[in-house]
């Protein structure tokens, strides 16, 4: 409903348009699945994957040369390609298997008899060996040919009958599955089976084999056959008395016969293909030279379960060809639902024609019930070009046939056939305008018409339904192409310059003469046959809003004719105020995120400064919209910053990630700040080279500032008597670091012991500027003079100590002491407090120095401790941290992504973080690791590991050995075989089931 209150039928989408006749006849009726296929059927056809209307499409049918040959299907051998792109098939000589490899593009031999004995018996000079050469191995017919889904090669052996397995991942000669001689077995075609397995098709006996993923024979519900007695053992049970001895017979499972839906129908299987669900289907060719088309029969083991025929094909073809057209299967192709471009293309099965020069394709419907099948011909024009005969395949999600020694996709080639024109007739009560003498106000058509293309509308309408059907159709004015888009608001775009000059859009009309309750259209397309109007919605507006009646005096009314057309012409201005209107009373839509138009959603954001990563799809956008107060608030703190990284790296993130993580939450985005790290940042960040092993200093052994000063200098005297052969008297532990390399070592080493951490208090730099400071005032010797532990007494000691620190304030140097001054006034506050507990006399915290030698006992000696394991230890790392992001499994073999996410991750935090911090991003392993615990910040247990498939792939010429690996991920299905390059050589070689 618009702001005057007018409101609009629709028709929309596949049911709405099937209520539409053609003829008389409901296009419902006519879609669907006729036999024989009706040819009205084709006249409008409906797209579902564009969800269009348009007129019928015909098939284009390639014209054949008259001395055009024809595949024979003696040249269907059987081929297949693995996993890895490598395609196998059987030579002409059907003796040999031959193979295209993906990575060199070459065709060889794969093997033969010949080849094979060769590899198994090699010999060397000084072996024993035969006096008489062995004899040439017989040739192996071979006929039939699969790769299944775990990665073999299975080839069907005439005589003797047979199978040969070869394993493609561990590779070898095959190993050979033989039939028993009272079992005829003559193989002709294979389809492997989903889960793994294979399909055998016997042409001559009209039957096909199940060989599960074990090749064990699949039984087929039927009695097995009796394979003669058992052969003589040793062990016997013993005989029952007065009987003979015990005998057992062993028994082979039956083929699955195909069951014949008429004891005169001939059927000569040809091709098997399997389906998701366990069944199969089988393409019957009929001898008959006037047969036009082929059946496919779905079995379900021994139950045939379903019959279509490629007659349904015939309607797409041309009236003039109708009579000729025929369509006799050579091979068929299974190719399961996917999506392809965006695009979820359905199951399909593909029809090679025996002509050998185009293929047909059939949307496959109720797979998933089996009580039958139903097939919808696509009109794709698929043409192949000199198909040498081996067959399709289908490989990923295409279907490919053989050209000479390679193999080419089958793909649809742009000739697109239509009808010349159709008319449809929209239901009689489909539109009602509830009132009597409703006034229809006008048609917007959501379509493509092309040039050369037309739609035509007729209208007719009347109170009674029955008045209806005797009222005439009356021709209403051409549609015109609205350049404002759809009239209504906000929900399409506006179409492009190159989309409308295609005729792409909404498309408007003003009824004239439809007055009446009940309404009735007609629309009638046209095109050039090649091209065809494609139609999405239409929506019929009742009742007209009149200007004319409610805005202009009654006078402009008086006269009939008149008035009927000013209203019209008034009509036009009002569909133009009207859409302007619905903007803005419905304007509240773009401003929530759930109703707003993808389009506006930048706008949106915009509110908030946000920009949008090209990446993030729209569900992400709507959701940073309506969460924005919420991600400003943290922005900057590390929940903040998780979200940021949460938003950009999460497939599918969703409203949590905005709720403030509890301490139960567990989060794989790690932020880590370097001063809760000060001691062994590496431990925390999953990185043990920094530390040399786990620390064996006992807690009992460190030193305390309640021990007194004269105990760490006991200690350290101690320590360094007994590095040194030569014992020292009694040192007091100086505050900074020796000048001998030595001894400079070792008081690093002490330091740690007992301390925990390397003084820096009384840095060489503080007291060498006093000194020089001195020495450029008086030019004496002041070597000796240290830094004042008080306020100087002489007015002449103080003058020099607040020259020395106003020279001194900007200093590198004087970074320390302005940290210890502050440190003591946040601790004191009061400078009468400090000389208290110091005995000093300074003047304000401003004044202090610091230490250059140990502190005296008490108070001085521990704000010194504790100043220098915190305070320093702090500084040193403030404003610093580390984001740790996990690796997801699929980036393990990606290091392109590896590297784009890493950049990405960079560039948020960059934008995200504090103006003031540095930061660095690294990646860690989110999986269970022995050796290796993280318990907490500050804590190992052993040393830790790399995880090798953090390493990028190798490249000759540009990696390096250790920091690359070489080789191809095994397959997780090969579990039970051996795989060159994972597995120990030396192990006994696993049973295979069979």
């Amino acid at each position: 409903m618009d702001a005057n209150g007018t409101r609009f039928h629709l028709l929309l989408g596949r049911d709405d348009w099937a209520q539409c006749s053609v003829g008389g006849t409901k296009l419902r009726e006519l879609w669907e699945t006729h036999s024989p296929p009706r040819k009205e059927s084709s006249a409008l056809a409906f797209n579902d994957e564009r969800a269009v209307l348009s007129l019928g499409t015909r098939l284009f049918k390639f014209i054949a040369a008259p001395k055009d040959t024809r595949p024979d299907l003696s040249n269907r051998r059987g081929a297949g390609r693995d996993r890895y792109g490598n395609w196998y098939w059987i030579d002409e000589t059907g003796l040999k298997i031959r193979v295209r490899s993906s990575g060199s593009r070459q065709v060889s031999d794969f093997w033969s008899p010949a080849i094979g004995s060769r590899c198994a018996k090699q010999t060397r000079l000084g072996d024993f060996q035969p006096v008489e050469p062995a004899p040439q191995p017989a040739s192996l017919p071979l006929s039939g040919l699969a790769v299944t889904e775990d990665h073999y090669l299975v080839i069907g052996v005439l005589q003797p009958a047979g199978l040969l397995i070869f394993d493609l991942h561990t590779g070898g000669e095959p190993t050979q599955l033989l039939w028993p001689n009272e079992v005829d077995f003559k193989p002709f075609d294979m389809a492997a089976r989903p889960g793994g397995g294979v399909w055998i098709l016997d042409r001559e006996r009209d039957c096909y084999w199940g060989l599960d993923r074990h090749f064990n024979l699949i039984d087929s519900g039927l009695p097995d056959l009796d394979v003669g007695p058992e052969p003589a053992t040793d062990f016997k049970p013993l005989a029952v008395s007065g009987g003979p001895p015990p005998t057992e017979r062993r028994t082979f499972p039956r083929s699955i016969p195909l069951d014949l839906a008429s004891p005169l129908q001939a059927i000569d299987p040809i091709a098997i293909e399997a389906l998701p669900d366990g069944t199969v289907l089988i393409l019957d060719r009929d001898p008959d030279p006037k047969q036009r088309f082929s059946k496919v029969y779905r079995y379900d083991l021994s139950q045939r379960i379903g019959e279509i025929s490629t007659e349904a094909v015939q309607p797409l073809s041309d009236t003039e060809q109708e009579s000729e057209f025929r369509l006799v299967g050579y091979d068929i192709a299974f190719l399961p639902k996917h999506v392809a471009d965006g695009i979820a293309v359905p199951d399909r099965l593909y029809v090679a024609a025996d002509d050998g020069n185009q293929t047909y394709v059939f949307n496959l419907s109720q797979l998933a019930q089996r009580v039958g099948l139903e097939w919808q011909p696509v009109p794709e024009f698929l043409p192949m070009r000199l198909f040498g005969g081996k067959g399709l395949v289908t490989a990923g999600t295409e279907v490919y046939y053989d050209f000479s020694e390679s193999w080419i996709p089958v793909v649809a080639q742009r000739r697109p056939r239509y009808e010349d024109q159709a008319t449809l007739a929209t239901p009689p009560n489909a539109f009602d305008g509830v009132e009597p003498d409703c006034v229809w106000h006008r048609l917007l058509l959501d379509a493509c018409i092309p040039p050369e293309t037309k739609v035509e509308i007729w209208s007719r309408a009347a109170n009674e339904l029955f008045d209806l059907e005797l009222t005439p159709w009356s021709r209403e004015p051409t549609l015109q192409l609205r350049g404002d888009g759809s009239e209504l608001p906000f929900l399409p775009r506006k179409r492009t310059l190159d989309e409308r000059e295609h005729g792409d859009g909404t498309w408007e009309l003003l009824f004239q003469r439809a007055r009446g309750r009940f309404l009735q259209l007609q629309l009638s397309l046209s095109g050039n046959e090649r091209t065809t109007p494609h139609l999405r919605a239409l929506r019929a507006y009742f009742p007209r809003f009149s200007y004319l009646k409610h805005y202009l005096p009654s006078v402009y009314r008086e006269d009939e004719q008149s008035a009927s057309f000013l209203e019209r012409f008034l009509a036009n201005l009002e569909g133009i105020y009207t859409s302007l209107e619905d903007k803005i009373a419905a304007v509240q839509v773009l401003f929530d995120t759930r109703s707003a138009p993808p389009e506006t959603l930048a706008w949106l954001a915009q509110w908030f400064g946000i920009v949008f990563d090209p990446s993030w799809d729209e569900p992400t956008q709507r959701m940073l919209i309506r969460h924005a107060m919420e991600f400003f608030q943290y922005r900057g703190t590390i929940h903040g910053l998780k979200t940021a990284l949460h938003l950009a790296l999460d497939p599918c993130a969703d409203e949590n990630i905005f709720n403030l993580p509890s301490r139960s939450t567990r989060d794989g985005i790690r932020i880590v700040e370097q001063y809760l790290t000060r001691r062994t940042p590496g431990i925390v960040f999953g990185d043990t080279s920094e530390q040399a092993g786990p620390r064996r200093v006992s807690l009992t052994s460190r030193w305390v500032p309640a021990q007194g000063g004269t105990n760490l200098s006991t200690r350290y005297t101690d320590f360094i008597n007994s590095r040194s052969s030569t014992p020292q008297a009694a040192t007091a532990f100086p505050l900074n670091a020796p000048g001998d390399p030595t001894e400079q070592a070792r008081w690093a080493e002490f330091a740690r012991a007992t301390l925990g951490f390397v003084p820096s208090f009384g840095p060489a730099g503080e007291l060498g500027q006093w000194q020089t400071f001195l020495r450029g005032r008086d030019g004496q010797d002041v070597e000796k003079f240290s830094l004042p532990r008080d306020w100087p007494t002489s007015d002449q000691a103080r003058k020099d100590w607040q020259d020395f620190l106003t020279s001194s304030q900007t200093s590198s140097a004087n970074i320390v002491r302005v940290l210890w001054q502050e440190f003591l006034a946040r601790r004191y506050h009061r400078i009468r407090a400090l000389n208290q507990g110091y005995g000093t006399n300074w003047p304000s915290f401003e004044s202090v120095a610091l230490f250059d030698t140990l502190p005296p006992d008490g108070a001085p000696l521990a704000d010194w401790y504790q100043f220098e394991s915190v305070v320093l230890q702090m500084q040193r790392t403030a404003h610093r941290f580390t984001v740790l992001l996990p690796v997801p499994l699929a980036l393990v073999f990606s290091p392109e992504e590896h590297l784009r996410r890493l950049d990405l991750c960079r560039r948020i935090i960059d934008l995200e973080k504090p103006a003031h911090t540095v930061f660095d991003v690294r990646f860690y392993w989110a999986m269970f690791r022995l050796g290796e615990a993280r318990l907490g910040l500050d804590t190992i247990m052993d040393q830790g590991s790399r995880a090798p498939q953090l390493l990028p792939k190798l490249i000759l010429g540009e990696g390096f050995v250790g920091q690359s690996y070489l080789g191809a991920p095994v397959p997780e299905e090969a579990s039970d075989r051996y795989i060159l390059g994972r597995d120990p050589l030396g192990d006994p070689r696993k049973e295979r089931r069979r």
